[in-house]
């Protein structure tokens, strides 16, 4: 199969997946170009916000968040129906032969109940129903779903959080990656230089042919990590475009570079604004509050339940061939309700509530207490990388020198071959370990960032 007829293809395959998954026909149509499977196509040079902004927008994994919410959100209006007016309006229609009660369909509130007659009969009934006094168990429903509501918004937020952080650790393993590339591009150049000499002075006969065979296996060993360093930054483009939620097709550069980072206030400001900040502590609280209303709605099945009742109702029957009649009537009245003995059920539901409130207390110290460790985490790993960052520069100055120093005296004939190669691998570690401390320390202040709940 030609490239092109692969192409013809792939397009379409991917067109048939376009309008055979749900939501992916929607999105080709969104205004941004798209791919043929229907993932969003960029070609820009993007910043980590940019990044992060894209990724937000994107990410399938915040899209179920959102749809989580709006189902809590949902569960909020199903709660607050339950304190207000319900009516509902119910048709019979039967014959027999003995009176039996007919009950209208379960999920029909309120539900209507029916006494048949022996007779053939067409009956239709308005019923209304109003909570009086419950005990504070419609409140509780309400409250536990405005709670269960913020705890999901704060999950939102956490998740928002969370994508953040690792769409800039890959961004930053990109620019680990290239400069990686650009230590490696050095050595290859140094050491091709370092061939070209050895060639010359072995053809002049003033090196043994080990020396030039020498170099040329530092050269073809520099070449090997300049290659495996270029794939990575393959592979984090990769896992980059993916995390941002973009189809591998779109272009992307990166405005952005790994830089010094500038010093942080005092780990207990960070701690403090962390446990104010976080999503996580948030939404604990949420779910300690929400399990405090499942307390107070157990609690109210030890209280009456009232409800005001109002009926209409007219019914058609037939008694025989020749006669029938109709007949009209209404209800009002109030209904209330206890039970007397439940052989401990309600004391059982009241003490499971009570226990969900003390783990839900529980889990939400414990989530204080992670998230002090993360900041303090992240800020001592900040620290020891701000200390090597520093450290790694100055290796890099003496690694320089000790290359130039080596190189003219093995010129001088005052050192060897293996001397100068030694030398320069040194120089590319002292310049691979500044990147990766450097890349330690964007990585640590972007961890204690998302720790104190910022983006």
């Amino acid at each position: 199969m030609t490239k092109h007829s692969r192409m013809a293809a792939f397009a379409l395959i991917g067109a048939a997946l376009c309008t055979s998954i749900p939501g992916i026909a929607d999105a080709a149509d969104a205004g941004m170009p798209h791919d043929p499977s229907g993932q969003p196509v960029i070609s820009q040079t993007v910043s980590v916000s940019d990044a992060v902004g894209i990724a937000l927008k994107n990410s399938p994994t915040i899209a179920s968040r959102k749809a989580l919410l709006s189902a809590t959100s949902a569960r909020v209006g199903m709660a607050q129906a339950m304190t207000r007016l319900q009516v509902s309006t119910t048709t019979f229609a039967n014959a027999g032969d003995m009176p039996m009660i007919y009950r209208g369909p379960d999920n029909v509130q309120p539900q209507s109940i029916s006494l048949t007659s022996d007779r053939s009969r067409l009956n239709q009934t308005v019923m209304a129903m109003y909570p009086i006094y419950t005990g504070g168990r419609n409140q509780g429903l309400v409250s536990g779903a405005k709670a269960n509501t913020e705890a999901a918004r704060f999950d939102l937020a956490t998740t928002e959080l969370d994508v953040s952080l690792a769409v800039k650790q890959i961004y930053f393993r990109v620019l680990l990656a290239r400069r990686t590339v650009e230590a490696y591009q050095s050595r290859v150049n140094e050491a091709t230089e370092r061939v070209r000499i050895a060639q010359v002075a072995y053809e002049a006969g003033r090196i043994a042919k080990y020396d030039l065979l020498r170099n040329q296996t530092e050269l073809a060993d520099a070449q090997q990590m300049l290659v495996n360093a270029q794939a990575d930054v393959e592979m984090a483009f990769i896992e980059l475009r993916n995390m941002m939620g973009v189809s591998q097709t779109s272009q992307l550069a990166l405005a952005d570079d790994l830089s010094v980072q500038s010093a942080l206030p005092a780990i207990n400001e960070l701690q403090v604004t962390a446990v104010r900040q976080s999503p996580e502590v948030s939404a604990m609280q949420a779910r300690v509050a929400s399990a405090q209303s499942n307390v107070e709605v157990a609690k109210s099945a030890l209280k009456p339940q009232i409800y005001a009742t109002a009926m209409a109702e007219i019914s058609v029957s037939k008694s025989s061939e020749m006669s029938s009649g109709t007949d009209t009537g209404y209800l009002v009245g109030l209904a209330a309700a206890i039970p007397l003995l439940d052989g401990g059920s309600r004391k059982s539901s009241i003490q499971e509530a009570q226990a969900m409130h003390e783990q839900m207390q529980a889990d939400q110290r414990e989530t204080v207490l992670n998230v002090a460790k993360r900041v303090a985490t992240a800020y001592t790993q900040f620290s020891a990388a701000t200390k090597n960052v520093s450290l790694a520069q100055a290796a890099i100055t003496q690694a320089e020198e000790d290359y130039r120093v080596i190189r003219m005296r093995y010129e001088a004939g005052k050192a060897t071959n293996v001397e100068v190669l030694d030398s320069l691998a040194s120089l590319t570690r002292a310049k691979t370990s500044y990147i990766e401390a450097l890349y330690t320390q964007n990585m640590a202040n972007a961890t204690l960032t998302r720790a104190i709940g910022q983006r």
